[in-house]
């Protein structure tokens, strides 16, 4: 069976398996983004995760919510990450859709994207270069043939690790990224400023995992990613793909000596899995100089989430 012929069959299926969401959500107005102290706010930004986007236009006016709602407070938003899964079988008119919209703020705000499995299982070679020429175009980065990158934003740093290679559901990060993220980290955190990393893929043993999917985790290069990670201070992984919804699997601690921590984002575009499940959820990030607060947000409604887990604060180390 040629490679074509198998994906063909397998959208079918898979289409045939899912609901449409067709749904167009409505964005309120009545509860802005509102930071608990706007006038000594460093760096804010949002992540969202798994838009899985199809070639549908309710999908694509979705996705547009987002925008909408952070542009509806009169707080100033410098960044949105976007951590992976942008489209859901990885055909051109999903990333049309998808960064049609992206396209629009480009101007107005900090575009982050980097891919997930959705976006590397099929079709990888052509979409990595689809999502690192958006990548170049919004930050002004030269990134070759790589899927990585940094970027400095409000004077902190920002570091986006993604697979290099055709993967089911794991990733792979091979040795120079991980001696990217090494050098990166090592230069953000210099002065004792916390330092943002985001993949689409969280780590093993984290957010509920194993238990919650057998092989939902980084893969292979995990354990030194993670030891990388934990030789600094102040630093937070921020990742989607397991669509676990706002519950006690949101946070996970790796190195509590060190303050690094994972926030794992809830599926944007489906509901989920755990706890609160409403599909739109995110969470949006204010820095302080010192301390940093990550809040829920369900972007797709406009509207704040409450409750358990909604709200997560630490304290800056020297």
């Amino acid at each position: 069976m040629s490679a074509e012929i198998f994906i063909d069959k397998y959208v079918k299926q898979f289409k045939a398996m899912s609901p449409k969401y067709d749904v167009v959500y409505e964005v309120s107005k009545d509860e802005p983004i509102v930071f608990e102290d706007s006038s000594i706010v460093k760096l804010s930004f949002a992540a969202i995760a798994d838009t899985h986007l199809p070639d549908r236009e309710s999908a694509e006016k979705n996705l547009e919510n987002t925008f909408f709602d952070i542009f509806n407070s009169k707080e100033k938003i410098d960044a949105l990450l976007m951590a992976g899964d942008i489209a859901d079988y990885g055909f051109n008119s999903e990333y049309n859709r998808f960064f049609g919209v992206f396209d629009k703020y480009r101007n107005k705000i900090k575009l982050l994207v980097t891919m997930g499995n959705h976006d590397a299982r099929f079709f990888f070679n052509k979409n990595s270069k689809i999502v690192m020429k958006k990548v170049k175009e919004y930050l002004g980065l030269k990134t070759d043939t790589k899927t990585y990158y940094s970027c400095d934003i409000n004077g902190y740093t920002f570091i986006v690790l993604s697979t290099e290679k055709r993967v089911l559901e794991k990733a792979h990060i091979n040795p120079e990224q991980i001696a990217f993220l090494d050098s990166e980290l090592k230069r953000g955190t210099k002065d004792g400023k916390p330092c943002f990393v985001m993949c689409h893929q969280p780590f093993a043993f984290t957010h509920g995992l194993p238990e919650v999917w057998k092989t939902g985790d980084m893969g292979e290069q995990n354990d030194e990613v993670r030891a990388v990670m934990e030789k600094y201070k102040n630093v937070f992984f921020i990742n989607g793909h397991l669509h676990g919804g706002v519950c006690d699997k949101v946070e996970a601690v790796l190195n509590k000596e060190n303050n690094v921590v994972s926030i794992s984002i809830p599926g944007y575009r489906k509901e989920n899995n755990f706890g609160i499940t409403d599909a739109g959820v995110g969470y949006y990030c204010e820095v302080y100089s010192d301390k940093v607060i990550f809040k829920a947000r369900n972007f797709l409604t406009g509207k704040n989430v409450t409750g358990e887990y909604t709200r997560f604060e630490y304290k800056l180390l020297p």
